[in-house]
Parts: C-alpha cells; structure tokens; sequence
C-alpha cells in the first residue's frame, strides 16, 4: 500500500487495516519475511489515524470557539 493509499483511507478503515495486522502479529500470521513490511504499514496507518484524530481535534475546538459567547 502506497503513501498516497493510506492517505486517502478514512480513519475507520485504516483501523480496521492496523486490528487486521495486529491480529495476525498477535497469532503469528505473518512470516518473517513480511515481518517488516508488516510493521512498515503498521506504523504508517498508526500515524495516519492519530493524524485524522488530531485534525478533527482542531477542527471541533475551532467550531467551539466560534460559537461560544464573547
């Protein structure tokens, strides 16, 4: 899966992308020839998903400030 792939994943399917890598790390799935690529896009979704969690972070305090009451 490419950067650009993985960037256009919405937040729920690139976690359910990282539960579905994290079972198969869990039960030993993966052959340690894949290992690394494995972990590579682990890593690379982990990312994008705290990526999606802090621009939505930002973007709900932005719409707070503006509605609150001066």
């Amino acid at each position: 899966m490419t950067k650009q792939e993985i960037k256009n994943l919405k937040y729920d399917d690139a976690l359910e992308l990282l539960k579905e890598i994290s079972i198969k790390l869990e039960n030993k799935e993966v052959s340690i020839d894949d290992l690394t690529t494995q972990v590579k896009l682990a890593n690379q979704l982990a990312e994008h998903c705290k990526s999606k969690l802090k621009s939505t972070e930002d973007e709900i305090k932005k719409i707070i400030q503006t509605d609150a009451p001066d």
